[in-house]
C-alpha cells in the first residue's frame, strides 16, 4: 500500500470521527436539592421543521451516586401542534440488577442517556412539548439532580 493511499485513508477515517450527532434540540433542567417533587413536571418545547427526516429521542438523567432505586418511572405527556396529546409511564432504568450504574459516574454525579425513540419521524411541523412527570413511589424524590432532553437527526 502506497503513503499516499495510507494517508488518504487515515484523513477520511479522522474526517468521519469528527463528525459528531446533528443535535437540533437539547435542554438540561437543574432539579433542586431539596428532591424533584411529584407535582413538579418539567417541560422541553422544541420546533419540528422537517417531517421527512429520521431523529432520535433522548432522555438524560442525572441523579447522585446515593440514588436509592435501580429505576423509577415518570409520565410522558407529548403535545403535537395539532393539539393532540399522547401519553405514557415510562420506567427509567438507572442500574442493572446488580446495583451498578449504567450511565457514566464521576464525582459523585452519574448521567445516563435513556433512548425514548430511534429513527422517529415527525408528523407535523410545529411547536411541539414533551412534558415529564416524576411519577414514582415517593411524593419527592431526591437524589435526582437534573433531567435533559435532546432531539438528534440522523
Amino acid at each position: 500500500m502506497s503513503v499516499t493511499r495510507l494517508c488518504s485513508g487515515c484523513l477520511t477515517g479522522l474526517l468521519f470521527l469528527a463528525c459528531g450527532p446533528d443535535v437540533v434540540y437539547q435542554e438540561e433542567v437543574e432539579l433542586p436539592a431539596t428532591g424533584w417533587p411529584y407535582a413538579d413536571s418539567l417541560t422541553f418545547t422544541f420546533p419540528v421543521t422537517d417531517t421527512s427526516g429520521r431523529y432520535d429521542l433522548v432522555l438524560t438523567v442525572a441523579h447522585t451516586a446515593d440514588f436509592p432505586y435501580q429505576n423509577f418511572y415518570v409520565h410522558l405527556d407529548t403535545h403535537l401542534p395539532s393539539g393532540m396529546l399522547r401519553s405514557q409511564p415510562l420506567s427509567l432504568q438507572l442500574a442493572d440488577t446488580f446495583g451498578d450504574w449504567y450511565g457514566d459516574c464521576s464525582g459523585g454525579v452519574c448521567r445516563t442517556d435513556i433512548s425514548l425513540q430511534e429513527g422517529t419521524r415527525f408528523t407535523e411541523v410545529g411547536e411541539h412539548r414533551l412534558v415529564v412527570g416524576q411519577f414514582s413511589r415517593d411524593a419527592v424524590l431526591g437524589e435526582v439532580t437534573g433531567m435533559g432532553f435532546r432531539v438528534v437527526r440522523r
